[in-house]
């Protein structure tokens, strides 16, 4: 078994079981937002967008629903991805299993791109379904397609799409429609790979 492969093994198994304990006592857990994170109705992307937990905020863990974390915020209760936020507290009965203790990737650091959006596609070139804050299309000559990649300010995404436009140090970032695309225009972010 190849080492990376051995650290995804460990790194997968730790998390299933930071997840069922969190989900046993979740109540006392803390979740601080790493980044401007939409609070949804529902434990999914294309859900409704209630609020947002704005970043460096914390909030109480009310449930753990796989990538999910049902939390409280603006008076309102709903969903946010565990990509935009870190726990900061575990259960007092658990408070040694704590996201910083888990085996963590190395991001290093690619320079600054220019950020594209793009919609209303059904499928990437790597055969999967585009998701919202997920995909990104990339040039495979400067990161791989299948490549874990934390963009500044904006989260983790994953390198599942290409574009003919995309050439060079271009993310093309996956929204949900092609006006939306239009509406956000054009960005630059730091752009890291996890390794």
């Amino acid at each position: 078994m190849s080492h990376r492969l051995k650290r995804t093994v460990l790194v997968a198994i730790t998390m299933m079981i930071l997840a069922v304990t969190l989900a046993v006592s979740a109540s006392a857990a803390t979740v601080k937002a790493t980044a401007n994170a939409p609070v949804r109705a529902k434990a999914k992307t294309s859900s409704t967008k209630l609020t947002t937990m704005k970043k460096g905020t914390s909030r109480t863990v009310l449930k753990v629903s796989g990538k999910w974390i049902k939390v409280k915020v603006n008076g309102k209760t709903g969903y946010v991805n565990t990509s935009r936020v870190k726990y900061v507290t575990a259960a007092k009965k658990t408070a040694t299993v704590t996201e910083e203790k888990l085996p963590t990737e190395k991001k290093v650091k690619l320079g600054k791109f220019k950020l594209t959006f793009y919609g209303d596609d059904t499928i990437t070139a790597s055969g999967k379904k585009p998701q919202v804050n997920h995909t990104i299309a990339v040039d495979p000559r400067v990161i791989p397609l299948g490549s874990k990649v934390y963009i500044e300010g904006m989260g983790t995404y994953y390198a599942e799409d290409t574009g003919g436009a995309i050439k060079g140090n271009i993310l093309d970032v996956f929204v949900r429609t092609e006006a939306e695309a239009n509406r956000i225009g054009v960005k630059y972010a730091n752009v890291y790979i996890y390794k």
